[in-house]
């Protein structure tokens, strides 16, 4: 009997990896910081079946390699806004080599974001990053994650206190259902 339900699991993992996940941007939100970072990142509507991300994200000071990026996860599995603390986050990483990160392993996804800090420039003078109609990009997450709601933050400290705080929720669904 175990091995029907394992095979049975396996079969629904394989037509979900085969008929793929969506991913759409849900919301973006500055919480913390307005001293250090300004963002106007707002989620909207493309067209009928497309929801992008537009907005500007400013950084109003210099930052260097004193400021850490760390992040925290959150899965609400019924999408009901009920998130339990998930055991899977972004390595933490001083911001410019955080920076240099998201350019080695995501670059290709990085497309529609104009006047991000290029890859090995530390300190990051103040400047303004735009994204333009960017949707989430589905390729970058691992096909492995359940479906539901995720929140994740995104903290930025300076001598182990909190500088800023972004919270962005994103849902995942499958095609099978």
């Amino acid at each position: 009997m175990a091995k029907i339900w394992f095979l049975l699991g396996l079969l629904f993992l394989l037509l979900a990896r085969l008929l793929g996940i969506n991913i759409d941007f849900e919301r973006t939100e500055q919480l913390t910081g307005f001293d250090v970072y300004g963002s106007t990142l707002r989620v909207r509507k493309y067209n009928r079946t497309t929801i992008v991300l537009n907005g500007t994200f400013t950084s109003k000071i210099v930052l260097d390699n004193k400021y850490v990026v760390s992040t925290q996860i959150f899965h609400s599995p019924l999408g009901n806004q009920q998130f339990n603390h998930y055991p899977m986050k972004l390595p933490t990483h001083q911001l410019c080599d955080f920076v240099d990160m998201l350019h080695d392993e995501y670059g290709e996804y990085l497309v529609n974001i104009y006047n991000m800090p290029e890859r090995g420039v530390c300190p990051i003078k103040p400047r303004s990053a735009h994204t333009i109609d960017k949707v989430f990009p589905t390729k970058a997450i691992p096909p492995f994650l359940p479906s539901g709601l995720w929140k994740i933050y995104i903290h930025t400290t300076l001598k182990e206190k909190e500088v800023s705080k972004f919270e962005w929720i994103v849902k995942i669904n499958t095609d099978l259902f």
